[in-house]
């Protein structure tokens, strides 16, 4: 009897395949091993909560930065959304589980290396792999790298087969960077990043709500604003699937600001990032990070993030149509495709000794939605725990 590898097991015997791999010789005097395990714990006002653990290595192979890695996340999920309630669903669990491979080796000024990763949810599978290049220009103060990364997914639906339903989605991500070192105490760096995606890009499970103008009509002199508890009442009895463009091209810029504050025994970290996309989509973030040294074991980070983002072209708070025969050819009810602004602040406490860090985070983050149907705000809190070992 042939044994059948399910998901779980194919990942199961990718871990095993990345241990026996990235563990070096015990005669090797020059490896040099870090490891390290994390937990992270995302919980929102909109009945999600996500639990994800993570485990790493990484084993130096050179005086150049060459080294071999490997890391592992299970992500457990548990939600009850506004996603899931408007498209009558119930709550739901599901596990993520994500491998990932890399290997660098440096030769002189220049380390090249390459990646491979696997993720797997009961309804989705991904396969990723990925290629760097890292130079030093004329001297060590100055730094270009590139990448290059190309992502194969499978989406289908949860409980049915991937032989009954399927659809495939193919990304490309590259980035190019430029680090300057500016003096003693200060560095800049730039970065650059174009993506294109082809192929299937909606939620299977998402429906999209329409509307009449005799029904918004209705919904004004009833003195009624529609949101997630009066929607029903006046939407059509139509309700279509999601549907949005088959390809998106993205680009990104940033510039991050490195710098070392003696009055302060600190850093300085500030990163500024544009975005536009072939939707129409625009967005930016602001991002400080202030690292202060308390003692020589404790460093204590505060950050604080600033984010808005137009809407997408095809969007829409509500689509209004004349009868449930003119369906709108785009058509979402995303709210990561609508107009919001969020802010984010939180802390970092690092305990280092000889040979292990400890480090414990907490994030607060607040989200306004300026024209999603089902949502105004969401308060998020985002706690993660971690240690490293590097004897």
């Amino acid at each position: 009897m042939r044994l059948q590898l399910t998901p779980r097991r194919w990942a199961v015997r990718v871990a095993s395949i990345a241990v026996a791999f990235c563990w070096p010789d015990v005669g090797a005097a020059e490896a040099h091993l870090r490891s390290g395990a994390d937990t992270l714990v995302y919980a929102d006002t909109d009945n999600v909560l996500v639990v994800s653990p993570q485990v790493s290595a990484r084993i130096g192979l050179d005086e150049d930065g060459g080294e071999i890695g490997v890391r592992a996340t299970v992500d457990v999920v548990t939600a009850a959304s506004v996603d899931v309630v408007s498209s009558a669903s119930t709550r739901f669990s599901e596990v993520r589980t994500e491998i990932e491979l890399d290997a660098s080796k440096g030769f002189g000024d220049h380390l090249p290396g390459i990646g491979y990763r696997l993720s797997i949810e009961p309804d989705y599978v991904s396969h990723g792999a990925f290629g760097t290049w890292q130079s030093r220009l004329g001297s060590s103060d100055t730094t270009l790298a590139l990448s290059y990364g190309l992502t194969l997914d499978t989406i289908g639906r949860s409980g049915t087969s991937f032989d009954v339903w399927s659809e495939s989605l193919a990304a490309h991500a590259a980035t190019v960077s430029l680090t300057q070192v500016l003096s003693t105490r200060w560095l800049v760096r730039g970065t650059y990043a174009l993506g294109v995606r082809d192929g299937y890009m909606e939620k299977p499970y998402r429906h999209v709500a329409l509307f009449d103008r005799a029904g918004i009509e209705r919904a004004r002199a009833d003195g009624t604003r529609l949101t997630l508890e009066t929607y029903d009442a006046y939407r059509l009895g139509a309700r279509p699937e999601e549907s949005i463009p088959d390809s998106r091209i993205t680009q990104a810029a940033g510039v991050r600001v490195m710098g070392w504050l003696p009055a302060l025994r600190g850093s300085l970290r500030v990163d500024v990032q544009g975005y536009r996309d072939s939707w129409s989509l625009m967005a930016g973030a602001i991002e400080p990070v202030l690292a202060l040294e308390l003692s020589s074991h404790v460093e204590l980070d505060v950050q604080a993030r600033l984010y808005h983002q137009g809407r997408a072209s095809f969007y829409r708070r509500t689509y209004v149509v004349a009868n449930e025969e003119q369906i709108p050819r785009y058509r979402t009810a995303d709210r990561d495709l609508s107009s919001y602004t969020s802010g984010t602040g939180g802390a970092r406490l690092v305990l280092r000794f000889e040979t292990l860090e400890a480090y414990a985070e907490a994030n607060v983050m607040y989200t306004r939605y300026h024209e999603f149907l089902f949502l105004d705000g969401l308060l998020s809190l985002v706690g993660q725990v971690g240690v490293r070992w590097a004897p």
